[in-house]
């Protein structure tokens, strides 16, 4: 059994790693989209698709080793979290998965606090953009008007036409 929880340490160990990485991608991705720098955005935008992968093969290793400690304890997968593992007494390895849970779940706030600081800026930046190119298209739309803004008919324009004549 403490073969198990030595190995379920060491995975949360990985974890926390491909974490901090994963940390360090977010803030280059929110340094790009700040920046307007698309090329660069899309390398970080790959090498975080990589750690992805990464992070779901080892979520899979870390499920199957939990299957494993709750056939040895004998209770449901299902019911078995890392904190109630953490509370069992005859647990020599409780102490450091403490910490790793501490430490993961304070990764994981930071995480999601990137992610939707990055979300926000691309919300933001891509209202901005669809608010110019509608005053773009309606300043467009009044150069090519035959008509003032106060409703009458600009002189010496023959294609400023209210009839069409052609059937």
């Amino acid at each position: 059994m403490n073969r198990l929880y030595k190995n379920l340490e060491d995975l949360l160990r990985q974890k926390i790693k491909l974490y901090e990485n994963f940390i360090g991608l977010l803030q280059e991705e929110w340094t790009c989209v700040s920046k307007y720098s698309y090329d660069s955005l899309q390398e970080v935008i790959s090498k975080k698709e990589d750690q992805v992968m990464q992070m779901q093969a080892l979520e899979n290793s870390r499920s199957c080793l939990m299957r494993k400690i709750a056939e040895k304890l004998q209770v449901r997968q299902s019911s078995l979290t890392l904190k109630k593992l953490i509370q069992i007494k005859n647990n020599p390895y409780k102490n450091n998965l403490a910490k790793c849970r501490k430490k993961l779940l304070s990764q994981i706030k930071q995480i999601s606090e990137w992610s939707e600081k990055a979300k926000s800026l691309m919300d933001h930046s891509s209202l901005s953009l669809k608010k110019s190119l509608a005053y773009i298209h309606s300043a467009e739309e009044k150069a090519a008007s035959p008509y003032m803004a106060n409703g009458r008919m600009m002189e010496g324009r023959v294609e400023g036409r209210m009839v069409s004549v052609d059937v």
